[in-house]
């Protein structure tokens, strides 16, 4: 029974922070957007191959490692492949989790651009989804965060 109720605590505790983050607005003005538009652009245009990985294999060096994972990922321009878990109401993410973990409840937090909102709108839970951009950040709670260049 401890251990029922110690998964439910956990579970709770995750479903707390990821409505948490879910609910952070952005407020910059567009003209900042602008600008970070045409810098993503050049960016594009210099971007190197991405490194192709499977949210499997990063959970699983997650889950070995925490701070290798951090050191090895963290800012990695990278290509994942995963199972599509949640998409966000407001369209501000999308969660990829491991294929083979049914019962994932940790992944990687995948940041959508307004432009990228239609692609998304087609997709369905489930769904196995490939991603290109570049990790954010990295945790042990909240896994991996990745803003998406890309949806394939």
């Amino acid at each position: 029974m401890k251990k029922v109720l110690k998964w439910i605590g956990i579970a709770v505790i995750v479903l707390i922070v990821l409505g948490a983050i879910a609910s952070m607005g952005d407020d910059s003005p567009t003209s900042t957007n602008t600008a970070q538009q045409n810098q993503q652009q050049q960016a594009e245009q210099t971007k190197p191959e991405p490194l192709v990985v499977t949210v499997d294999k990063l959970m699983d060096d997650l889950e070995t490692n925490a701070l290798n994972a951090s050191n090895t990922y963290k800012g990695q321009y990278v290509e994942v492949t995963g199972r599509l878990g949640v998409i966000d109401s407001s369209g501000k993410y999308i969660s990829l989790y491991p294929i083979n973990d049914e019962f994932a409840i940790i992944g990687i937090q995948c940041y959508i651009t307004e432009d990228q909102k239609a692609a998304v709108s087609q997709l369905q839970k489930d769904q196995q989804v490939t991603v290109v951009g570049t990790i954010t950040d990295v945790g042990e709670v909240l896994g991996y965060s990745l803003q998406v260049e890309s949806i394939k």
